[in-house]
């Protein structure tokens, strides 16, 4: 019994982050908050850092989310990996549908199809991950 118990607790703690239910709670009070036409939030400004699919994104800046509660793009209060990519803190970062990165500005430089795309560029990705365009070094 107490096994059991110690393993619902895991799991409860486990599955915690995942659940997002993100509604009107994080937006700055008086900022203008648009909805989807079932009710779910939209854009909202942060009244807060608030952290959604591994991105920290910015108090007091905008947040764009799907229908689906994924994010589409927020301005990053932190530095965000993605894979060898590292996007920079305080900037814009978008995302496709299911989660892979679109844009952001690199907080270093990275090669990617045989390009190496620039320190604080920005960058561009396909949704299989293909490059679409970066910032290149001179």
């Amino acid at each position: 019994m107490k096994y059991a118990i110690i393993m619902l607790s895991i799991i409860f703690i486990t599955d915690v982050g995942t659940c997002l239910d993100v509604d009107q709670s994080i937006c700055n009070p008086g900022s203008e908050i648009t909805y989807y036409p079932n009710g779910q939030l939209k854009t909202c400004t942060l009244k807060d850092n608030f952290a959604v699919n591994g991105v920290n994104c910015k108090q007091y800046a905008l947040i764009d989310l799907y229908k689906t509660e994924m994010l589409k793009s927020c301005v990053t209060s932190d530095y965000f990996n993605y894979g060898d990519i590292t996007c920079n803190q305080n900037s814009q970062v978008s995302f496709y549908e299911n989660g892979k990165l679109n844009t952001c500005t690199l907080f270093k430089s990275v090669q990617i199809d045989g390009k190496t795309c620039a320190q604080y560029g920005s960058i561009s990705l396909f949704e299989n991950g293909k490059l679409i365009s970066c910032s290149t070094t001179q």
